[in-house]
């Protein structure tokens, strides 16, 4: 058999304690996401593709939400529509209606591809691999203050 002694600091239990999960989750978040949405712009500006002008301007990084499985999660995703792309669709006899592209649509299909006209520049599972260190470190940090660790 072993012994295990470990003398914890007085405060260390007390400043754990006083501390709520959910603000250090929100705050984590809130510094992170701004890391996420930038690479994504800078990796977008990178690939150097046609339909990436509006849709570098239309990324943000929403507030983080609690989803009612308790976790916590923020959105980091493109908004609104392109003032310039649309696509068109034929009806019945020689009808065309023409749909307004949204940037979700456009990010989609700078990722997968377009009906093998375009090939796909898979883009965010490289900014997720770029930034994920980055990010956790950032969230380190802020329970490290938050928490009291490390005074």
């Amino acid at each position: 058999m072993a012994d295990f002694y470990m003398d914890f600091p007085e405060d260390f239990l007390s400043d754990l304690l006083q501390t709520d999960a959910d603000d250090i989750c929100r705050k984590a978040l809130e510094e992170a996401a701004p890391l996420l949405e930038n690479c994504m712009k800078d990796t977008l500006r990178e690939d150097n593709h046609e339909l990436s002008g509006e849709l570098i301007k239309s990324i943000k990084a929403k507030k983080p939400t609690k989803a009612r499985n308790g976790a916590w999660m923020v959105h980091v995703r493109p908004t609104g529509y392109s003032a310039i792309n649309s696509y068109s669709v034929k009806g019945k006899g020689n009808s065309v209606r023409k749909y307004k592209v949204s940037n979700a649509l456009k990010m989609i299909w700078i990722e997968y591809g377009v009906n093998g006209r375009q090939p796909a520049r898979p883009f965010l599972t490289r900014t997720v691999n770029e930034v994920r260190s980055a990010s956790m470190q950032r969230m380190q940090e802020v329970y490290n203050r938050m928490a009291g660790v490390g005074k």
